[in-house]
């Protein structure tokens, strides 16, 4: 049940110098409970969001994630597009239940079902390359991947399971390419871009931001597009982000790294958060089929793995 405990709904008046009228969930929020808080000040009436780290495994891994965040919003604040303020942060959770960080409200919503579905992906393109232009990004967190590539791969629920063992060979053996480190938001997808009129209005969702390769961004949202809509919006995608930076080559190693951070032995799971803002017809076959289908896609075009 979503709850806010008295501490952390005082911790949040103290910090605001307000009264707290009303507060509702927010959609998402998979990770982490997301609240929209609406605040009676002196004059005026706002709206604020509030973000509690309730997942304990990620408070393990990761326990100062609420300051990270805070600090990657910081940054955030130089992309030339909306993305939340930080107003109040409780990373270590003196004052509240949960490490607590509180920021603006930004206006929009998600679309997963755009009335113009090449202009929305050019939206999104443009969006995360924009990201990507930030000059000497100044936080120190940096990336890292998700899996162990030593580890042996089975994919029983593969119909090509040889082809993911073959994947991780290639993680394992082969020379990350080289590349540029910059800001990236790490998480990037369209669950986490807004829009207002057809045009992206904001991004949210910052606690993963690092400096690492742009092209892991690409790739992360590539391989969401392709479980969404298919392959082919997840290459359309690509040559939208493409036609901005003619001097920039993708490759397509970062498929097969996107890949191994979400590769699961258990049989994948449709993502929540998709059916929570409205996708709901995409069923666990489809997931399946179109991993495979995106793993395939990535060695076909990845020329310079190693041979068996």
């Amino acid at each position: 049940m979503h709850h806010i405990s008295d501490q952390t709904q005082k911790w949040v008046e103290d910090q605001l110098e307000g009264k707290i009228l009303s507060w509702a969930p927010m959609p998402g929020g998979m990770s982490s409970q997301i609240s929209l808080l609406k605040i009676k000040k002196k004059n005026s009436i706002n709206e604020v969001v509030l973000r509690e780290y309730t997942d304990t495994q990620w408070l393990k891994t990761a326990p100062s994630i609420a300051f990270q965040e805070a600090e990657n919003l910081k940054q955030a604040e130089q992309v030339s597009l909306s993305t939340p303020i930080c107003l109040a942060v409780d990373g270590h959770a003196t004052q509240t239940t949960w490490p607590s960080l509180l920021m603006s409200h930004l206006k929009g919503s998600v679309e997963l079902r755009p009335e113009d579905f090449n202009h929305w992906l050019d939206q999104l393109a443009k969006a995360l390359f924009m990201i990507h232009q930030i000059n000497a990004p100044s936080i120190k967190h940096h990336y890292f991947p998700y899996f162990d590539s030593s580890q042996p791969v089975k994919a029983d629920w593969s119909s090509v399971p040889e082809k993911w063992e073959k994947a991780f060979k290639i993680l394992k053996q082969q020379k990350r390419p080289d590349f540029l480190p910059t800001f990236i938001h790490r998480d990037f997808h369209p669950t986490n871009v807004l829009f207002e009129k057809g045009e992206v209005s904001a991004v949210v969702d910052w606690p993963n931001a690092c400096i690492g390769p742009r092209e892991i961004d690409i790739a992360h949202c590539r391989w969401n597009l392709a479980m969404l809509y298919g392959q082919k919006a997840a290459n359309d995608f690509l040559k939208a982000y493409l036609a901005m930076d003619k001097h920039f080559t993708y490759d397509y190693y970062w498929d097969l790294e996107a890949l191994g951070n979400v590769f699961s032995e258990e049989r994948p799971e449709v993502y929540g958060g998709w059916q929570v803002f409205g996708n709901t017809n995409i069923t666990q076959a489809d997931m399946i089929e179109r991993m495979d289908v995106f793993l395939m896609n990535a060695l076909e075009k990845q020329l310079k793995f190693q041979p068996e």
